[in-house]
């Protein structure tokens, strides 16, 4: 009856037009209703929201100069995704490049979760990261072998294949992948917010065809949620500002391990 009532009352997503529901209070409905294991599939997925505290705290500590170790208690001690730190696994709490941890949490997805679509999502984000670094580390003129540092893990969805084909233009991923075009065009897009909206979009897309014909699921809030991800942070752009902090973070030592 809980996911019916949430299903229900929840409004039309429409990638044209801004959210109509702020997530934070999408997500309160959800857990003041869910229990057992629709909450706990629910709980997997929203801890994206505590990997990427961890990296903005990292980020923003190493912007004001600090090492390593004001970085760690800066992530334990000033939190405000409202998660409690006992109950998050130790990797999200411990400094490390944001690629390895947005991995790792990708990683712990394809584990942990119940549902194919939760699975599917995070199969799809390894695989659209790793073609998306491959894509740029190629359009900089970087070889194969920077390119694998960056893939250094546990979790490698496409790049041993990449890997294998690092000097054919669709990097030997031509027929996997139906959204590969618009990918390798859009990073070629020098226009940062135009390419981000591009990839949004493939995403969106991406959600869309993930979900089942059974309406009232679990899957139909993990989508939701995820769309209102997107939407939030499309209205939220700011070229100015963004790019502000670019300029700031192109300044920081290549130790300080902020690639995406």
């Amino acid at each position: 009856m809980s996911l019916v009532y949430l299903i229900t009352g929840l409004p039309q997503l429409r990638r044209d037009q801004p959210s109509p529901l702020p997530r934070a209070e999408f997500v309160r409905r959800c857990r003041d209703l869910l229990e057992g294991p629709d909450l706990a599939e629910l709980e997997l997925m929203l801890r994206i929201e505590a990997v990427e505290e961890t990296i903005r705290l990292d980020l923003e500590t190493r912007l004001r100069g600090g090492d390593a170790d004001d970085a760690l208690t800066a992530i334990i001690t000033q939190r405000s995704d409202g998660a409690d730190v006992e109950q998050l696994p130790e990797w999200v709490l411990r400094p490390a490049l944001q690629h390895e941890l947005m991995r790792r949490h990708y990683f712990e997805l394809t584990r942990e979760a119940q549902t194919e679509f939760l699975r599917g999502w995070a199969n799809f984000r390894v695989d659209i990261g790793e073609i998306s670094t491959a894509a740029l580390a190629k359009q900089q003129g970087l070889s194969r072998d920077a390119f694998l540092e960056q893939m250094l893990g546990s979790f490698d969805a496409s790049a041993p294949l990449i890997l294998r084909h690092w000097e054919e233009p669709d990097l030997g991923l031509g027929r996997r992948f139906s959204w590969l075009p618009t990918v390798m065009a859009a990073l070629a897009d020098d226009d940062l917010m135009a390419m981000s909206r591009t990839l949004d979009d493939v995403a969106w897309d991406k959600i869309e065809s993930m979900q089942p014909l059974e309406l009232f699921s679990v899957e139909t809030l993990l989508a939701t949620y995820l769309k209102l991800r997107i939407l939030e942070r499309e209205a939220s752009w700011d070229a100015e500002a963004g790019a502000e902090v670019l300029a700031r973070i192109l300044t920081l030592p290549p130790e300080a391990g902020l690639t995406a």
